[in-house]
């Protein structure tokens, strides 16, 4: 039949959100909600084939702009077409999630309009999204509440390069995730003020655009549970710090690049620094927090504790063209300073490569319970001039209590067989410690004491000799001609004080040897050096600084191998 004239579409129309809602349409009636711009048809009745009575939505283009959200409307339910799968309490009643809520569960930079096009400042973007999704005042992540639980949700950053121009604050349970280091890049270049960190942590009472650190510090309260991964820091402007910990606990940090500047200085100046911990008290502490996985390059200070940090741990680490590596209790002032009685305490430095480092990779001032251990030191000490032109010790602790092992340095293989530069330690200080690994030398048959090995003296920080040191040697001859061997320590005692040095030896030897002639032909005896090699005998102006341990072998042609390892205690003044 020809449709001649249609002269009108009567549809129904209220509001939604200030009237009575849409009433029941009948079937195939249409509705319009006014003040939401929704469109419904009515489902028709149950007899008539409807799954229900009731009203069925209908998309209109509104639902496709940015005024409308049809992602709220679609429904998601996880790997539905799968039988195996069952979301729900049984399989015929899965879960259903809207898209929106789904999308939501994942939280990234794009959300909130940051931009890593390497020009745009991001400053306020970033601190926007940290501010809202854990620092809002109803839902605060570090709130001990549902609502405070449900706030702890991840921040993506995404690839790109991300320009700062002030202090981003972090609060308790935040949790931001980069792309990856050298993916995700945070570059900053802050427009006022020195020493400024790139990322401050803050503690509870603080509210967006009130960031309080040590503001009503409690133990409750302070920053904690923190976790940031994935991505690099730059701070070209080489007056600035990358992260500064002020009373942080519990928090983890691994996978991060800290790049500052590529600098000239040998006396560092404090302004330039990869990683700060501060501690408000010695209860309320910066402690518990992990370190892992992170690269520092072209710092005064890679890492920085002057005050009574405790427990926390940094493992595998590389620290690469620095003054120092690690500054701990540095200027402490001790009791009777609140935040500086004891100095940090139980930190571990485990599995971390130190590369031209100018002065030490690890100076400890005050502090106890801290170790150092696994530890790779190449042209550390020296004012980058190679391991051959040693200035400062590598690792020096100053106080007692501390420990360090298994160290690896290149600077055993070029000082222990010279006789021209001073042997400056590997390790000294208030230390017990000892030698990587077994070294071999050749031995033959010499009648006059020639030089076998030498050892370093104890030092204070900056390479004078100072204090006393002992030695045990553990050593075995193996003779390549004659058949035997002889193993023993060799107990040394130096007094860089009184200059004074006094060495036993105390063997066994297996093999056949009427009389013990054999055993006795080699001899051992030790002597100062002074700086330019020479054996010290306390001429005015001569200085002690090496340690020389001398051999001779009476056995005609003979020839063999001797190792030896050692471990070493030290005190300084």
């Amino acid at each position: 039949m020809a449709v001649y004239q249609i002269s009108r579409i009567q549809v129904r129309r209220g509001q939604m959100l200030t009237g009575t809602g849409m009433p029941q349409l009948a079937s195939g009636e249409l509705g319009w909600a006014v003040d939401t711009q929704e469109l419904y048809v009515g489902n028709g009745s149950v007899t008539e084939g409807a799954p229900a009575v009731g009203n069925t939505r209908l998309l209109t283009i509104n639902d496709l702009t940015v005024y409308g959200n049809i992602l709220s409307i679609g429904q998601y339910s996880y790997d539905i077409v799968n039988p195996v799968i069952q979301t729900g309490v049984n399989a015929s009643s899965p879960v259903f999630r809207s898209i929106q809520n789904k999308l939501d569960d994942i939280a990234s930079s794009g959300d909130f309009g940051l931009v890593g096009d390497g020009a745009t400042d991001n400053s306020a973007m970033l601190q926007q999204a940290i501010n809202t999704l854990f620092m809002n005042a109803s839902e605060k992540a570090s709130l001990q509440t549902p609502a405070g639980t449900n706030s702890r949700v991840i921040l993506n950053i995404l690839p790109g390069t991300y320009n700062i121009n002030q202090t981003i604050y972090i609060p308790s349970y935040a949790t931001i995730v980069g792309a990856g280091a050298d993916k995700t890049i945070f570059n900053f270049t802050p427009t006022t003020g020195n020493t400024t960190p790139l990322f401050m942590f803050v503690n509870d009472t603080s509210s967006p655009g009130v960031y309080n650190t040590n503001t009503n510090l409690q133990y409750t309260n302070q920053a904690r549970h923190i976790k940031m991964s994935g991505f690099s820091i730059l701070t070209p402007n080489g007056t600035n710090i990358g992260m500064q910990l002020d009373s942080v606990r519990d928090g983890l940090f691994e996978d991060i690049n800290i790049t500052g500047y590529t600098n000239s200085y040998t006396v560092y100046n404090a302004t330039n620094i990869g990683i700060v911990l501060n501690a408000f008290s010695s209860t309320v502490t910066c402690e518990h927090n992990i370190f892992k996985n992170i690269n520092i390059t072209s710092t005064d200070i890679a890492v920085y504790a002057q005050q009574d940090i405790l427990n926390n741990t940094f493992d595998n680490l590389y620290i690469y063209d620095a003054v120092q590596g690690f500054s701990l209790g540095a200027g402490s002032l001790g009791g009777g300073y609140v935040g500086q009685q004891y100095g940090p305490r139980q930190t571990v430095i485990s599995n971390v490569k130190f590369y031209k480092i100018k002065q030490q990779a690890v100076y400890l001032e005050r502090g106890e319970f801290n170790n150092v251990t696994n530890c790779r030191m190449a042209d550390v000490g020296n004012n980058l001039a190679g391991a051959s032109a040693p200035v400062y010790p590598q690792v020096f602790f100053k106080t007692v209590g501390n420990g360090v092992s298994n160290i690896l340095s290149d600077r055993a293989d070029a000082l222990e067989n010279t006789n021209t530069i001073q042997y400056v330690p590997e390790v000294t200080g208030n230390v017990f410690y000892k030698s990587y690994s077994v070294n071999s030398i050749p031995v033959g048959q010499i009648t006059s004491a020639v030089l076998l090995f030498r050892l370093p003296a104890s030092t204070d920080q900056v390479g004078n000799p100072n204090g006393t040191i002992s030695y045990n040697v553990d050593y075995i001859y193996k003779s390549s001609v004659s058949q035997f061997s002889r193993s023993g320590n060799l107990y040394l005692a130096a007094d860089l004080t009184h200059a004074t040095i006094q060495l036993s030896d105390d063997y066994n030897f297996a093999g056949s040897d009427s009389g013990n002639s054999i055993a006795q032909v080699l001899t051992f005896s030790a002597f100062f050096l002074d700086a330019t090699g020479a054996k010290y005998t306390g001429s005015i102006g001569q200085v002690a600084t090496t340690i020389a341990i001398y051999y001779t072998n009476n056995l005609t042609n003979d020839a063999g191998t001797l190792t030896y390892s050692y471990s070493a205690n030290s005190h300084t003044i």
